[in-house]
């Protein structure tokens, strides 16, 4: 449906968000010395041949751009090297090579078709070493066994095109950031099949066939898996579910003092400094409340890093000194947190105990929304606290803050580090407090309505 609104005039233009943008430039930067990998390092692997870069090339009504592609002169051979900037093959990279070599191939002879990725197993030294920092994969035979479904896919497409109406058109499955939501979801209920966590394409499909979109049309005898059907029946019923006993016994497990943590992080495709793998987290802001006992005041300490350079020394050695050796450390999400204090722990082993053991006393709070110990209808299937703290705690709002979301805090805290303004570094410093701040406090907030809730 995409395709189709796109070819005719249809679909929603908008201008890339600041967070796309910094996505493009990495591909681009990931491409420039991707370029000089396949020129020093993988060209010198041919006796006698030469690198032809991001020519275009066309086969009747479809048209493509290679990245790279190595002519064998002896052969007469042309092998495709495809450059992705991420470091493992993603579900679009294998039809995207074997496009390629179906359109290319329809005037060159093919000899081999490789993936150039970003190797995650590369760790910086003092300096950025592009011959280890790629990996390549020989994509040649999965781009063979692919090649009748592509060429049919490419059938469809061109159909697709040439469609008049969109009638028959297959819409898409995520309402969240479709760009022709009058085509593919045209009054969508507030409460839908979309809504339900983890749904599979093929169960989405089923129930879009059934012409079942609203959650309170499902059939009775539809099979979900038991948290999905605990969410459904949540939604369908509009009444809350709290599984008290399980909360209660969770809650009365922490230790206090009780420590809500949230970090904030950025990333970046080729590593920075000396010890980062390929799109590691750099933390460079922390935002920690202390609840200190039973009834006790609420103590607030944060720590956000304002210059270049690696910023996870300095904010461990802040951390250290504001958490105890004892009492919970609350977190939204332990995956996230506990991965970076690994992560952190092995750049700075004279840190490693400390971390660790954090981890080891952490509590995901997110896992009682999760895991559906409490499920709320107008949570809509989602346990990110964004929409979370709306329904439990109304009073609180990040809809007024000039940095909002993770992203918009990635990209601000960059432009602030690189940035000689220092009025305006200290401005962006406090709205990257002011949002780190929030996550913590909302944290709290949810705890205190949940102590209630189970009472």
């Amino acid at each position: 449906m995409h395709l189709w609104a796109k070819t005719h005039g249809k679909l929603q233009i908008t201008a890339p968000s600041t967070y796309d943008q910094h996505l493009m430039k990495q591909g681009y930067d990931v491409e420039k010395v991707a370029h000089e990998y396949l020129e020093r390092f993988v060209l010198a692997t041919y006796k006698h041949a030469e690198l032809l870069w991001q020519q275009t090339y066309i086969s009747g009504k479809y048209q493509t751009r290679a990245d790279g592609i190595i002519h064998d002169l002896d052969t007469d051979n042309y092998h495709i090297y495809e450059i992705k900037s991420s470091t493992s093959e993603k579900k679009d990279h294998l039809p995207d090579a074997t496009f390629q070599s179906i359109v290319i191939g329809d005037t060159l002879t093919i000899g081999s078709v490789h993936l150039v990725l970003l190797n995650d197993e590369y760790v910086r030294g003092d300096s950025l070493d592009i011959e280890k920092l790629f990996k390549m994969p020989d994509v040649t035979q999965d781009v063979s066994e692919m090649t009748p479904i592509v060429l049919a896919q490419m059938r469809e497409a061109l159909a697709v095109c040439k469609a008049d109406t969109q009638v028959g058109v297959l819409n898409c499955l995520n309402p969240k950031c479709c760009p022709c939501l009058d085509l593919c979801h045209k009054d969508l209920p507030t409460y839908s099949i979309y809504n339900i966590p983890n749904l599979t394409p093929k169960k989405r499909r089923e129930l879009e066939e059934a012409n079942t979109i609203a959650i309170d049309d499902i059939d009775i005898n539809f099979s979900f898996t038991p948290k999905q059907q605990k969410i459904v029946d949540v939604m369908q019923s509009k009444t809350p579910f709290l599984d008290k006993s399980t909360v209660r016994s969770l809650l009365h497990g922490l230790t206090y003092p009780l420590y809500f943590l949230d970090y904030e992080t950025y990333d970046e495709a080729m590593p920075l400094y000396k010890g980062h793998k390929p799109y590691q987290k750099m933390v460079f802001q922390y935002s920690l409340h202390i609840v200190s006992g039973n009834g006790g005041e609420i103590q607030h300490e944060e720590y956000v890093a304002t210059e270049t350079g690696d910023p996870a020394y300095d904010l461990v050695r802040h951390l250290r000194s504001r958490i105890s050796d004892t009492g919970s450390v609350i977190v939204w999400n332990k995956a996230f947190e506990g991965g970076r204090n690994k992560e952190i722990s092995e750049q700075f082993p004279e840190h490693k105990d400390f971390l660790l053991d954090i981890n080891n006393r952490m509590f995901d709070l997110m896992e009682i929304v999760s895991k559906g110990y409490y499920v709320h209808p107008d949570f809509r299937g989602s346990w990110s606290i964004k929409n979370v703290l709306p329904v439990m705690v109304p009073e609180l709002s990040y809809k007024d803050l000039s940095i909002n979301k993770g992203d918009m805090a990635m990209i601000a805290w960059w432009e602030m580090v690189n940035n000689t303004d220092q009025d305006k570094k200290k401005e962006t410093s406090g709205a990257l407090l002011k949002y780190c701040g929030l996550d913590t406090l909302a944290m709290v907030k949810i705890w205190e309505k949940l102590c209630e809730l189970t009472i």
